[in-house]
Order: structure tokens, then sequence, then C-alpha cells
């Protein structure tokens, strides 16, 4: 009789177990940052809460997810537009590049101040690396057809 109520526990348990292997919002958060750091971002925002309002496992290895975060802004805009403009150590293609990335922020979230919020709202997907969790890159078709 014992085993009857210890084996729906067992279930409970596995099932548990194979849930907290996806991601949590913590861990959302760093994919985000680290995705802000590929676009060359993160020295200007900063991802600094989640919500996760829906998951969709894809495989093992990826899962969609419907998040609401919030992004802090860490510099002034024109401040911070202004020093990439000034930067001699980074070269001048790059500090273009930067001032174009800077443009399409401006014109996304305005004339920012330090400290400033901004609520974004998307599907993320996430893939499994060896390196933990990150923000899955949309594959770009290659062949004859592209």
């Amino acid at each position: 009789m014992r085993a009857f109520y210890l084996a729906p526990a067992l279930l409970l348990l596995a099932l548990l177990a194979a849930c907290s292997d996806t991601p949590d919002d913590g861990v959302i958060r760093d994919a985000l940052n680290q995705e802000l750091k590929q676009a060359h971002l993160d020295e200007l925002f900063q991802v600094t809460e989640v919500e996760t309002a829906g998951r969709y496992p894809e495989d093992d290895d990826h899962v969609a997810l419907d998040v609401r975060y919030t992004m802090e802004a860490q510099y002034d805009l024109s401040e911070y537009s202004k020093a990439v403009k000034r930067d001699e150590e980074r070269d001048a293609m790059d500090r273009f590049a930067m001032v174009m990335a800077l443009a399409a922020v401006r014109v996304e979230f305005g004339n920012f101040e330090e400290g400033d919020n901004f609520e974004q709202e998307r599907r993320l997907m996430l893939e499994r690396t060896e390196e933990g969790w990150r923000v899955a890159q949309p594959e770009t078709p290659t062949g004859p057809d592209s």
C-alpha cells in the first residue's frame, strides 16, 4: 500500500527535475545581456528584470519564450554618443558602426538619460550550448534559392 502513495510522489519529483533544466529568469536575463554585448550595446543598456509569460519547448536544446523585460540605460544617450565619436581607441569603421547603431537606438527610444527604463516584450528563442543557454540567432538561408 505504501508503494501506491510513493509512486505518484516519485513521478512528481521526476517531472520537477525535468522542468528545472529549463532556463529560469536569471538565465534569461544573462542571455539578453549577452545579446546586448554582441550588439555592442552592453555599456549602454543592462537588462534588470525579466518575466516569462509563456514557455514553448521545441526540443531538449531549444525553447521559445514570451518574455517581458526591463532595460536600464547606463548612460545618457547624447553623452554616450559623443564619447563613442571621440574614442580614438576604436578604429574609424568601428566608431562609424557604433554611431549608426546609436542612431537606430535614438530612433527607437528617443534621447534618454542615465537611469531611464524601457519595457520590452518579445518572443525569444533560446538554445542550449556548452557554455549554457543563449539567444538563438535566426538561421540565414543558403543555397541557390536564397
